[in-house]
């Protein structure tokens, strides 16, 4: 490889292991980031996102020169010159099948090698294939319960969301009048990325089976673990080291009058304690425990609240539909197991660069062959007006 590519790889691996250990102390700690850590982090994540962009040109660079050293061919009987390159397509496809090889230990071509290079990750790994990371998003969101409401995008680096907090107002003015001062404020809010993975141990039997055997049952395995943990931290997770959950920063609707029973009136309550500019686009969510008690409730004519749905549509409470997420808390004692709002207010934002490493050594004595798999994620509700939550009463 090439040493200044070298040099410029180390380097951003220092930075990401200097980001990672604010991270780890901060969670080790069970806080958030200081001021002084954030901005510390903030410089961090600037300068790495600068060498990753050095590594990009230093790779288009050294492309460019090996392009000039091969030599030219001409077709039979003349014409212009061409190349070897291949499209995008292909050289994508290329990287993938060496990827799967290489986890395989199966020999590589030197056309493989050269391409599985160009994806070299820290620490002896290789960044995932694209489609590969593609395919992981795209089935979590399959099986999520707040990706397919709330908005999801990507991003390579912390992003800052404005938000407006007031609008200001306007006055009436009497002929020749002062103009009132009004100013609308605006305030930020942060998504950066917070690391979620696992060990996947694979039998040296599969591994024994067809490259794409081996992706299948990775991609299975590390989207079913990962959409558990991140749905978890969407809903309650706490903001140290995780994503943090809608059901921290919402506002608070209404307080039950009891610690362990709700009624209609306190469900309607909730409904139309959020801004009509929300509840247009409003959505409830609960578990099946306490979807199992709405749908027994009734108003003041005896008609149920809870309507089911038709045709594919989702089943409706007072005419809203209805979420079901099995990571909202049971009825019980200061929890909150209910809240209606705009989903879309709630903001995840994937890295859509995942790695994975395989550990031979680890468990060769049971004759398996592990997978070390590593996606970063974060998720906050950007404005807590727009969800509102009922909250049960303490004991």
């Amino acid at each position: 490889m090439n040493e200044h590519l070298k040099k410029l790889l180390a380097q951003r691996t220092a930075k990401q292991e200097a980001m990672q250990a604010l991270l780890d102390t901060a969670s080790t700690e069970e806080r958030g980031l200081t001021k002084e850590e954030g901005d510390q982090y903030d410089t961090l994540e600037r300068e790495f996102d600068n060498i990753t962009k050095d590594i990009e040109r230093t790779k288009k660079q050294i492309e460019r020169e090996e392009q000039l050293d091969k030599p030219q061919r001409k077709p039979l009987g003349g014409g212009s010159d061409r190349t070897d390159e291949g499209t995008e397509e292909q050289r994508e496809e290329l990287y993938q099948r060496a990827f799967w090889k290489a986890q395989k230990r199966e020999p590589l071509t030197a056309e493989e090698t050269r391409a599985l290079t160009e994806g070299a990750a820290d620490k002896g790994g290789y960044l995932v294939p694209t489609n590969f990371a593609t395919t992981i998003i795209e089935k979590l969101a399959e099986k999520s319960y707040m990706r397919p409401i709330a908005t999801v995008s990507s991003s390579t680096s912390t992003e800052k969301i404005p938000v407006e907090g007031d609008d200001g107002a306007n006055g009436w003015i009497d002929e020749s009048g002062t103009y009132p001062e009004s100013d609308p404020t605006i305030g930020q809010v942060s998504l950066a990325a917070y690391k979620t993975g696992r060990i996947l141990k694979v039998s040296e039997e599969v591994m024994e089976d067809s490259i794409p055997a081996i992706e299948g049952y990775v991609a299975m395995k590390f989207t079913k673990s990962t959409t558990s943990a991140e749905e978890a931290a969407f809903v309650s997770g706490d903001g140290t080291g995780k994503p943090t959950g809608f059901l921290v920063t919402a506002t608070l609707g209404k307080t039950a009058a009891s610690a362990t029973a709700l009624t209609a009136d306190e469900i309607i309550d909730l409904e139309y304690s959020v801004d009509e500019d929300y509840a247009q686009n409003g959505k409830w969510m609960m578990n099946r425990n306490t979807l199992k008690v709405i749908r027994k409730m009734k108003d003041s004519n005896g008609d149920y609240l809870w309507s089911k749905g038709f045709g594919g549509e989702p089943d409706t409470l007072d005419g809203k539909p209805i979420v079901v997420n099995k990571h909202m808390p049971d009825i019980g004692a200061s929890a909150s197991p209910i809240a209606f709002g705009d989903f879309r207010y709630y903001h995840i934002k994937d890295r859509l660069v995942m790695d994975i490493k395989r550990l031979d050594e680890k468990y060769a004595d049971t004759g398996h062959i592990g997978f070390r798999v590593t996606k970063r994620v974060d998720g906050k509700l950007v404005l807590a007006d727009a969800v509102k939550k009922l909250t049960m009463a303490a004991v």
